[in-house]
């Protein structure tokens, strides 16, 4: 009995691997996946044109928002109520532990690994959405094919942006990032990338969205302090008026400002110096709205800002505002524009129904630029280029902290340099 039993699972288990191959072959396709290059038709485009402006969403506020804590423009505190994650505290300062804390193991920060991730994403995504459009038969081309190109190049172009302005490779050195296992890409080059991106993308646009790329490319040169440059494009830029180009947010995708910055999750807190402001212009609170954090009792009173009070608000990429600005610098650098440093200041201040000024200096500039743009990653490029980097953060308060890293961008990840043989 017992032998005939055995002869029978001997049997049944043959049969079994006799059938593997078919078994595991005849499984369905998923439903709701699909590798990159499966979509490769006309009908795919908005699809796939979607795909790259969400994930836009997604790595604009927490870069942006990243940059700013790393700037002198948000703060971290366990002072605050609910502001619990080691890793912000890390990219604040990059380096205030101690005076032995130089900020060398802050590229595993789990924050700005998912920050760097996604921007990887989108630098692929967006050079895919090429790809696809470009193997398509040009005389069948309609209106989708002309927003791929154009969505494609200003994204591509806006992914290395931001790893020109925001990533380093090592502390103290010059920004940049790799791509796709390549070895650095410093600024320059980087920035040179992503002009090229830019510029493709003017085939394919409007003459509203034309004055948007425009301005993209002056901001560019602007941060490379190729002010020639900078002011030529920002002459052909956006105007008054312009509608500004801006990444969305849903109930379901989150502005991260508001989620971690915010009324959804008190994590980082405004500098001092916005209370300030305000203090001195009662009408900056139309620009610069905060409200109380639950802070420590005996502890600075901290504030959050509420620029972004709903989750879905969207996040300035470029306006017709930060042109302006773009212009009333070049102005003051020598460069030769259509405008005035005050006009152009005051265009600005006048949208917030601020009172004019009649003395407009870099330094002024400076400071309107940390007001307006607050919000949109734009400070830390900023201090970068003014060479006007903080030694402290939490400043000005009880719980002020000593900075002793030399991090002035944010960390290239360690996940990138074990996993990227060429650098």
């Amino acid at each position: 009995m017992k032998n005939i039993f055995t002869t029978i699972v001997t049997i049944a288990m043959l049969a079994i691997i006799g059938c593997g191959e078919s078994w595991y072959q005849d499984v369905d396709p998923l439903l709701d996946v699909a590798e990159d290059r499966e979509l490769k038709d006309r009908e795919d485009l908005p699809f796939l044109i979607k795909g790259v402006k969400v994930r836009l969403g997604t790595v604009h506020d927490h870069v942006s928002m990243l940059s700013d804590l790393l700037s002198d423009q948000l703060e971290f505190t366990q002072n605050v109520e609910n502001a619990t994650f080691p890793s912000y505290n890390q990219i604040d300062g990059m380096g205030k532990a101690d005076q032995y804390d130089d900020g060398s193991a802050f590229d595993d920060n789990n924050s700005l690994g998912y920050a760097y991730t996604d921007l990887g994403q989108l630098r692929k995504y967006a050079d895919l959405l090429i790809e696809t459009v470009s193997g398509l038969d040009a005389s069948s081309a309609t209106a989708d094919d002309a927003s791929a190109f154009f969505t494609g190049y200003v994204y591509g172009g806006l992914a290395r942006h931001m790893y020109a302005t925001y990533f380093a490779l090592e502390s103290g050195g010059d920004s940049g990032s790799p791509i796709d296992d390549s070895p650095m890409i410093y600024s320059a080059a980087m920035y040179d990338y992503a002009r090229s991106k830019y510029t493709a993308a003017l085939d394919y646009a409007s003459d509203d969205e034309k004055r948007i790329v425009y301005s993209l490319i002056a901001r560019t040169y602007l941060y490379q302090k190729d002010y020639a440059s900078a002011a030529s494009h920002a002459a052909q830029g956006m105007t008054d008026g312009d509608a500004p180009l801006v990444s969305e947010y849903s109930a379901m995708s989150t502005n991260e400002y508001y989620q971690h910055a915010g009324v959804g999750r008190t994590q980082c807190v405004v500098a001092e110096r916005f209370l300030d402001y305000v203090v001195a212009d009662s009408g900056e609170a139309v620009r610069l709205p905060v409200q109380e954090a639950p802070t420590t009792t005996g502890e600075t009173q901290r504030y959050i800002q509420t620029k972004y009070d709903e989750a879905s608000d969207p996040i300035n990429i470029i306006s017709w505002q930060e042109n302006h600005l773009m212009l009333a610098e070049l102005s003051l650098r020598g460069e030769s524009v259509v405008v005035s440093a005050a006009d152009a200041v005051n265009a600005v201040r006048g949208v917030h129904g601020l009172a004019a000024l009649t003395d407009v200096t870099l330094d002024v500039v400076y400071a309107e630029r940390d007001k307006e743009l607050f919000g949109t990653g734009q400070r830390l490029p900023d201090q970068n280029r003014w060479d006007s980097w903080h030694t402290t953060t939490n400043t000005g308060t009880t719980h002020q902290e000593d900075i002793f890293g030399a991090w002035k961008f944010l960390p290239v990840t360690r996940s990138e340099k074990n996993n990227n043989p060429n650098i």
